[in-house]
């Protein structure tokens, strides 16, 4: 009685043991962007988005988190798998997945230029890292363009493309998670205006739509308000 009872015990830790991670986590490449846009209170505030391209042979199930770490004065976030930001992307394969958040914020506001790691870590213990550099943050007032929706129509009107030289929807559920990304075709002029008709394949549980700039090198992007989409 008294080996069964140890022989039962024994099992899920040898399982567990064998489910361990044995391969080393590969960071691909990094991608990293400072992100305005405004708070409740009206402000335009600032939040990194930071990730890395994952390639886990042990499956993308083995990733556990991910922490950023500013170098010099090693202040570092830590996100936990549930707080997780998880993409995949065209032509990688399924052990190969974007992991990271849009929701790095700084306790004094504004990033400082510096450099920037970022460490994965797996179930088993294993760990990968790699490092980036932040330029000098930009210290807008507003947005560098205007967004509004009236009935099916929106118009995206440009203040200075010298910040933002390329513009997309984002289509948002009703908890605001992006569904949809739409590539805005730009010419000479500073305003825009298009039905929300002539976007294909609309998602039919889409609530919401923003628009999103970026400056030319994507350092930089800028989101307006969620905007209601009219029922």
């Amino acid at each position: 009685m008294r080996q069964r009872f140890l022989s039962a015990c024994l099992l899920p830790a040898i399982l567990l043991y064998a489910a361990c991670s044995f391969n080393t986590p590969a960071v691909v490449q990094a991608k990293r962007q400072r992100i305005y846009s405004y708070n409740r209170q009206g402000v335009l505030t600032e939040r990194l988005a930071a990730f890395i391209l994952l390639d886990d042979r042990d499956g993308r199930n083995d990733y556990k988190n991910l922490t950023l770490r500013e170098d010099s004065t090693g202040l570092e976030w830590m996100i936990h798998r549930e707080n997780t930001v998880f993409l995949q992307e065209a032509g990688y394969g399924a052990q190969v997945q974007w992991v990271g958040s849009n929701k790095f914020s700084y306790p004094r506001r504004l990033f400082p230029e510096g450099t920037y790691t970022l460490t994965a870590a797996d179930l088993g213990g294993n760990t990968s890292k790699t490092t980036f550099s932040l330029a000098a943050p930009y210290t807008p007032k507003e947005l560098p363009f205007d967004f509004t929706l009236q009935d099916e129509q929106w118009t995206l009107s440009i203040k200075d493309r010298n910040v933002c030289s390329s513009f997309s929807l984002i289509m948002l559920s009703a908890d605001l998670q992006p569904l949809t990304v739409y590539r805005i075709a730009l010419n000479n002029t500073e305003q825009h205006s298009d039905s929300l008709a002539a976007l294909k394949d609309k998602p039919a549980d889409a609530r919401y739509v923003q628009c999103f700039g970026e400056n030319s090198d994507q350092s930089f992007g800028f989101l307006s308000k969620p905007i209601a989409l009219p029922f």
